[in-house]
Formats: structure tokens, sequence, C-alpha cells
């Protein structure tokens, strides 16, 4: 993103964003900034939790404004010569601000004439093709796809309208990408997923991997993360899914719509996610187990049986968190040396 040279006066972003403004109106805003460093003509925004932090820290920067909670705004800042904005949601009124100091970077229009692109292939209205990047036969590509530099397309891939694929991108033959999607630097869509048998004569044997990836519309996958082909059918990750960095989809596993699957997080073979899960950071879940409906799992959980109950799960084994929150309270009591309830053991 590339900041615009914008400046806006505190009156007005309340006015933006329904906010009630305590303190000074006409201080100008010409940027964004973390509340931890706050700096001259920024906005922030702070949680309920931490609105006595940001308070002490605008205290000392006059010439700023904040968002904080509405239920707040009754705090006496005209003392610490604060600006604040109250609203519903700070952390929202704050993303809702990025479009007016912040352009999106926009990479090289139309076709690098050091890209290679077979005859066969099909080209929508307004693509744009980086330098370097290979599309192989029988592939499509549908109306304003972008493709940054080095994007390797195997044969017989798909991608629909509107999808932007980064530099350094591999998608291999027979994978189907949907449109409006955002595919980030290094991702492998398509590559073998892991299958092997024990074989008397060589000791391993490959099983081939014949199947596919298809993703659906509004999918955004992160940075190093890869999706492995299906052994037989498909590796299919549903619309609205938003996958993290550096997260490993293994061969044949279902992701259903609307999911949230965070940073270094592996999933096995042939899971089922069902709509709108969470998974926290690094947790892992083994092979052929279903995640329902309404799951939260915390990071670094190891899932090691099928979760078919909503609800908040914590650790490994992972379990419902109001248990783990028992366990825990029991180990503490009993490092302490006192007694345990028998109904507190359950």
């Amino acid at each position: 993103m590339k900041p615009r040279l914008n400046t806006v006066f505190a009156a007005d972003i309340a006015a933006k964003v329904g906010g009630t403004l305590r303190g000074d109106s006409t201080l100008t805003v010409s940027c964004l900034c973390p509340l931890e460093t706050p700096i001259q003509e920024g906005i922030t925004f702070a949680r309920a939790q931490s609105t006595a932090s940001l308070l002490r820290k605008l205290a000392k920067q006059p010439t700023m404004v904040a968002f904080i909670d509405s239920k707040m705004i009754g705090l006496d800042t005209t003392s610490l010569k604060c600006t604040v904005i109250g609203v519903a949601e700070p952390q929202r009124a704050v993303i809702s601000l990025i479009p007016d100091f912040y352009s999106p970077y926009i990479s090289q229009q139309g076709i690098h004439p050091s890209a290679t692109i077979h005859q066969s292939v099909s080209l929508g209205v307004g693509v744009s093709i980086g330098p370097g990047c290979v599309i192989s036969e029988s592939s499509s590509l549908g109306d304003h796809v972008r493709l940054d530099a080095n994007v390797v397309i195997y044969p017989g891939v798909s991608i629909g309208a509107n999808t932007r694929v980064h530099s350094g991108c591999a998608i291999r033959e027979g994978s189907q990408i949907g449109s409006h999607c955002v595919i980030h630097n290094n991702v492998v869509i398509g590559a073998d997923g892991f299958g092997y048998l024990s074989d008397p004569k060589t000791g391993i044997s490959k099983v081939p991997q014949v199947g596919n990836v298809e993703i659906g519309d509004h999918v955004e996958i992160g940075a190093c993360t890869s999706i492995d082909r299906g052994t037989v059918g498909a590796t299919v990750i549903g619309s609205h899914v938003k996958i993290d960095n550096q997260v490993q989809v293994g061969h044949n596993v279902r992701i259903d719509s609307h999911s949230i699957i965070c940073a270094q997080v592996g999933i096995a073979g042939s899971c089922h996610i069902h709509r709108g899960v969470v998974i926290g950071g690094g947790t892992g879940v083994a092979d052929h187990l279903t995640i329902v409906s309404g799951c939260r799992v915390g990071g670094h959980a190891g899932v090691t049986c099928s979760i078919d109950e909503p609800g908040d799960y914590l650790r490994f084994p992972a379990m419902k968190a109001s248990r783990y929150r028992r366990q825990q309270a029991i180990i503490r009591r009993l490092a302490n040396g006192k007694s345990v309830k028998t109904s507190e053991r359950r």
C-alpha cells in the first residue's frame, strides 16, 4: 500500500463513522498508526481493556486522535488534552479509513513480453501477466485476472475473473480457482499429496495422485501455503475461506465456506472442515477427521479425533475449553497440596 497525502479534520472523521467526538475537532489526521507508537497527526484505536493505557500515551501526543469504545466516552479526556472518537467497534472504524490514507499497489498492466503463453490458452478481457510467467496449454484466465512476476500455470488450469496471483506461485495441472480470489507469494496449489504404501520390493511405493484442487470464490490464501491435489477426486476449498501463511492442506481435504485457517496449521488428508470453523495458528489435525460448524480450535492444539459438538477447543489432545480449564484448576490445587472434590474431577 502506498500512502496518500491526505489530511482530514477529526470532526469530519467522526461524522464519517458516526462517532462521538470529545476534544479538539479541528485536529488534522494524515495517517494511521499503532497504539504502541503514537505519532503526530496520526489516528489509532484502543479496545476497552487498553483505553487507560491509550489515554496516557495520548497525553504525551496531544496532536493525535484515537477511536475508543463508545461505552468509554465518558472518561475525562479534557484534563489529559486528548481527542477521542467513541464508536461501537474501534478497530472496524480504523479499517474503514484505510482507503482515505493509502492506495493499493498496482502491478504492471498488460502482458509482459517475457511471459510464455501457450497458443491454446484462453485469456479474458483486461488480463495482466507479469514478467517471467509461464502459462501452459489448455488453461484459461477470466476477465481482469492479474498474474505477478514468475507465476507458473500448469496445463488445464482455470482461474476466474478478478483473481490476483502474486509472484512465485505455482498452480499445478487441472486446478480450478474461482473469481475474486487473492493468492499470495509462493503458494503451491495442486502438488502431489503425501501418499505412500509399504512395498516388499522397494520398501516404499508412491501412490499416484491423479485428482485436482477446486477453490471457490472470494478465497484468500497466505504466502507459502501448500494445498495438495486429491489422490482421486478433489481437494476442495469453499468460497470465502481465508487461509493464513504457511498452512498445509493435505489431499482430499474439504474446507467449507467462511472458515478461517490461521498460520502454520497442518490438516492431514481426507479431513472435512465444516462451514465457519476457525482453527488457530500452529494446530495439527490428524487424517480422516471431521470438525463441525460452530467450532473454534485454539492455537497449537492437536485434533486427534473428530469434533462433532460446536464450541471452543484447546490443547493436546483437543478438548472442550471448559474441560481444559477445569483440569488446569485441579492441577493447580493439587500442586498446592489441596484436596479435590469428586465432583470437580468430572
